[in-house]
């Protein structure tokens, strides 16, 4: 019984391990943010429809430094660039919250215009160093 609830404590906490740092080692990377965009239904003058787009922090960590592609984005309404700005990374690269850390499970959205929506993904971002330097986990005791 005792060897039973001893492999269950090592299982739990080898998974939560996974959990916080993933399969590689790394804890958080791209697939950590989530990129949505939604069709508002409302339209500006001029006819162009607008668009809300949702960058969620899914890591289990404040992330800084976001950057998402977004080739070919245009909007006719301004954006406020402390949200979302083009960046010198190069053509198509946007900095998400003006590089500001992003919380666990936080989003930050912005709205443009355009007559088509515009695909975005993650493409890097920086792991908040207080959250780089906590000790791994090991079994929960």
């Amino acid at each position: 019984m005792a060897t039973a609830s001893l492999k269950l404590m090592i299982l739990t906490g080898v998974f939560f391990n996974i959990f916080i740092r993933g399969t590689n080692g790394e804890r958080c990377n791209t697939s950590s943010i989530q990129v949505q965009t939604m069709n508002t239904g409302m339209m500006v003058a001029g006819g162009d429809t607008v668009f809300e787009v949702s960058v969620k922090n899914l890591c289990p960590c404040a992330v800084r430094n976001v950057r998402v592609d977004g080739r070919g984005f245009a909007t006719t309404v301004d954006v406020d660039p402390a949200v979302f700005r083009a960046d010198d990374e190069g053509p198509g690269v946007y900095l998400v919250n003006g590089g500001e850390p992003i919380a666990s499970m936080a989003t930050v959205t912005f709205q443009y215009a355009w007559d088509h929506f515009f695909e975005m993904t993650a493409r890097n971002l920086e792991v908040d160093g207080q959250c780089q330097a906590q000790a791994s986990y090991g079994p929960m005791t």
